[in-house]
């Protein structure tokens, strides 16, 4: 018996030393995060995204594709130059689905309705003379 209490403790000891290790190293087995990888910004398809207006986490259902899109947003509030680089990974098309990037220079970027949020060059010179906001053309030079 005193052999097996023995095997009991030098387990236990060696399993206590490991989690202590992981802890000084900073490895987490629990992993809460949202994906955030292209394809996550590129499914603004219905349904594709899985996810409620105003919430973070992936929720089950169905919802329509402003829905998507709005959760597109939602993930960047308060954050508009993560915003404006998650907007460059966009195509046009889904692009304009959303509330919260413009399409301009043949490029995504972060808008609304007033424009691109960051519309100048380093040299403080206006970048757009038109640009599309929900498929809709904005500015001087429009059609």
């Amino acid at each position: 018996m005193d052999e097996k209490i023995k095997y009991i403790l030098k387990i236990g000891i060696i399993f206590l030393l490991i989690l202590a290790l992981m802890n000084i190293l900073g490895i987490n087995l629990n992993d809460h995060s949202i994906s955030q990888n292209k394809s996550l910004f590129e499914g603004l398809q219905p349904g594709t995204l899985g996810m409620e207006p105003g919430t973070l986490g992936i929720q089950p259902g169905t919802q329509n594709l402003a829905s998507g899109a709005n959760a597109f947003c939602d993930l960047y509030i308060g954050s508009s130059n993560s915003l404006n680089t998650a907007c460059g990974r966009l195509t046009q098309k889904n692009c304009n689905e959303t509330s919260c990037c413009v399409f301009t220079n043949n490029k995504c970027v972060a808008g609304g309705a007033n424009g691109p949020t960051y519309n100048s060059d380093s040299n403080g010179n206006t970048t757009t003379a038109k640009y599309y906001f929900q498929n809709q053309c904005y500015g001087a030079n429009c059609p």
